[in-house]
């Protein structure tokens, strides 16, 4: 469209187009205002559009642009064609946005086209005028076209403003403007010719910024023009801007040519629809900021908290997941999950890691050790520096680590000794201890599941005791020289039978733990394992913990069905988590490359879980523990009454420690040593005898 005589000129014009947050998914998706966010719904004219969200960047360019108009295009002439368009004016100017986000670089590409019919030859503007100049009182008439479109904007009722319509302009009269919707030509017209009426206009919601240049929406106007009356061929239209304002300012006492000023009036001549060459033509790309027909590019990378960056990146891993494999995950409940890891060493560093790439915020370590020469090239929370000085403590170090590699996360240092059965407290070391006991128990609680992850047997014991006191989640797990367990212990219910309760890491036991760390030889002070087994069994361990959060019992959850004998229990195939139902014991081999899965029941006799050994802990608190740490002798018929070494008799259980005399481990020894010895073993065999037994077998 171009000025009567005068040579086509392109002129790059923003349109006033804002897309709204709360709009775009309902039935309005943008306005042509310009007013604050909340006016929307009753100060702007809705404007529907055309969303292609992509998935890469590679998309986004391959994208046929031209199609696309070309589709909205025909949307636009079938809505004129049908009429629908003279009801509907909204349906006139579609807009479409192609969009793609780069979450990671935040780089947010986005294109915004306009469609607009065009027509060839195009029409023309024979006359432009300022609203200013065109009012004969620009002062009065000004204000009085403020009150009559809010006036008529309310009669459209709150969401239904039409972005067209028909406006009567009659100076030094009662009524000096009056609007009429598209629906009503003949009434606005009084059923005279549209050339004949001089002071009936066309006008439409202008979103142009241009003080020359008519918005895009004119040149679908016209084209519905063309078609809806193709008997005129000369019409004045209104370009009306600032229309929001008028609405939300009606009664302000400012002036309204500051209001409306930037309105024109413009006269054009109409292209008969049978001098067309063309009448499908659709342009309306908008032009970047350097003026090109490309895409814009906003980079907010720059501009965002790196820490904030760090945890958004973390969360967009996890929520990729969600969208594309595992939908109905629980991404939440994993991140609100408090860890305490008993245990900052190899197994301590690896869990925590893999804990961190599922999204969990809060651990807290527990280590009594500092950081070796050894550590770093198997501990990767360690690096050289933190052995220096006789090294960092480990637990604050893994902390500090952690930290580092996500400042979001709360991550806490515990520097402690755990107290073990075997290992004899002194009266002058009792308060300590005493002291230690309560922190430790205090941090059972504080958390909702804890990672056994230490290098002695007996230092699992306190922690699985008070684990199973607390009902939390418990997994242990433990290495070897080229195998390993990940295991998780199981939990009372409200209903607990001993039978259906999966047992803890020492329920197998025969022998309740004891010091095992006294006199031993080098390679028995560290743990030697081949490298790769140790991040193979914390994520097998971790992963444990998220199929166990995922399911709907939690740490209650059966065992797979598949591994236990009793065949009429349904429960796991009925109640299957997000990920499964999880299992009790994973074993794994790097002899072979093997890994099985297998189930334990707990023992009534098991010297951590047992009901016996909670019990005792509920009613003797710390003396329980004591006896316990110092294996202090008892009687079986009384196992918590000390007995003296001098004052001994058959009734004390000489020889078993105090957990075992209190779990009926030692009961079950002695049983069992009766049996051994009343069987009469021959020391001699018949030579040809047993040349026969052995060809037999």
């Amino acid at each position: 469209m171009h000025t009567a005589g005068d040579a086509v000129q392109r002129v790059a014009v923003p349109a006033r187009l804002r897309v709204s947050q709360g709009g775009a998914w309902g039935s309005s998706s943008a306005s042509s205002s310009n007013d604050g966010a909340g006016a929307i719904a009753h100060s702007g004219v809705s404007v529907t559009g055309h969303l292609y969200n992509t998935n890469t960047i590679e998309e986004f360019k391959k994208y046929d642009k031209g199609e696309l108009l070309r589709n909205v295009g025909a949307e636009i002439l079938q809505a004129i064609h049908d009429g629908r368009a003279t009801k509907e004016p909204g349906l006139l100017w579609p807009f479409v946005l192609l969009s793609f986000a780069d979450l990671k670089k935040y780089h947010f590409y986005h294109w915004f086209g306009f469609p607009a019919v065009t027509a060839d030859p195009p029409d023309t503007f024979e006359s432009m005028t300022n609203i200013g100049s065109y009012v004969e009182n620009a002062a009065a008439d000004l204000d009085t076209l403020r009150a009559a479109y809010a006036g008529y904007a309310a009669s459209k009722g709150s969401g239904a403003l039409e972005g067209a319509f028909l406006v009567r302009y009659r100076p030094g009269t009662d009524c000096v403007w009056r609007m009429y919707p598209l629906a009503e030509w003949d009434c606005a017209f009084e059923g005279g010719n549209g050339e004949d009426q001089s002071d009936t206009m066309l006008a439409f919601i202008d979103p142009s910024s241009h003080a020359a240049r008519p918005g895009w929406p004119l040149r679908n106007l016209l084209t519905w023009m063309r078609h809806a009356h193709a008997d005129i061929s000369r019409i004045r239209v209104l370009c009306f801007r600032d229309a929001s304002i008028c609405l939300t300012q009606s009664s302000s006492s400012a002036p309204a040519s500051s209001l409306v000023f930037e309105s024109i009036v413009v006269d054009v001549n109409i292209t008969a629809a049978a001098d067309l060459k063309a009448d499908n033509q659709v342009s309306g790309w908008e032009r970047n900021e350097r003026d090109k027909l490309a895409p814009r590019m906003v980079n907010l990378s720059s501009t965002m908290d790196p820490v904030r960056l760090a945890e958004s990146a973390l969360d967009l891993n996890l929520q990729l997941m969600r969208w594309r494999l595992a939908p109905s995950i629980d991404l939440a409940k994993i991140a609100g999950t408090s860890v305490l890891l008993v245990g900052a060493g190899t197994l301590g560093a690896y869990v925590a890691r893999a804990l961190l790439a599922w999204g969990v915020r809060k651990m807290t370590f527990i280590d009594n050790g500092k950081v070796s020469f050894s550590n770093p090239p198997r501990q990767p929370l360690y690096d050289f520096e933190d052995t220096l000085n006789g090294g960092k403590p480990k637990a604050a170090a893994a902390a500090d680590a952690m930290r580092r590699i996500f400042p979001n996360v709360d991550a806490q240092g515990v520097q402690m000794s755990i107290p073990m059965p075997g290992h004899s407290v002194s009266p002058s070391e009792t308060e300590a201890v005493r002291t230690t006991v309560e922190k430790l128990d205090s941090l059972v609680q504080t958390h909702d599941v804890v990672f056994l992850l230490t290098d002695s047997r007996e230092s699992r014991w306190l922690p699985t005791m008070l684990g199973t006191l607390h009902r939390k989640i418990v997994l242990c797990v433990a290495l070897g020289f080229d195998s390993f367990v990940a295991m998780r212990h199981g939990v009372y219910s409200n209903n607990d039978n001993m039978h259906s309760r999966l047992g803890c890491y020492f329920c197998n036991d025969v022998v309740a733990p004891t010091d095992s760390l006294t006199d031993r030889t080098l390679d028995q002070q560290c743990t030697v394992t081949r490298p790769g087994l140790a991040p193979i069994a914390s994520g097998t361990a971790v992963e444990l913990l998220t199929t166990i959060l995922q399911h709907p019992l939690e740490g209650l959850a059966p065992a797979p069905e598949s591994h236990n004998n009793n065949g009429g229990n349904d429960a796991a195939d009925t109640q299957q988590g997000v990920f499964g139902v999880p299992e009790h014991q994973i074993r794994g081999y790097l002899a072979g490359f093997r890994q099985h899965s297998i189930v334990g029941q707990s023992s009534d006799m098991c010297t951590a879980c047992s009901p016996k050994i909670i019990d005792a802990y509920k009613k003797h608190g710390f003396d329980f523990l004591l006896r316990a740490f110092n294996n202090t002798l008892v009687s079986e018929d009384a196992p918590h009454v000390p007995v003296s070494a001098d004052a001994n008799a058959g009734g004390a259980a000489e020889g078993y420690s105090y957990l075992e005399t209190l779990t009926g481990l030692a009961a079950l020894h002695r049983q069992t040593d009766d049996i051994m010895a009343d069987i009469e073993w021959s020391d001699t065999e018949d030579a040809d005898a047993a040349d026969d037994d052995f060809e037999a077998l």
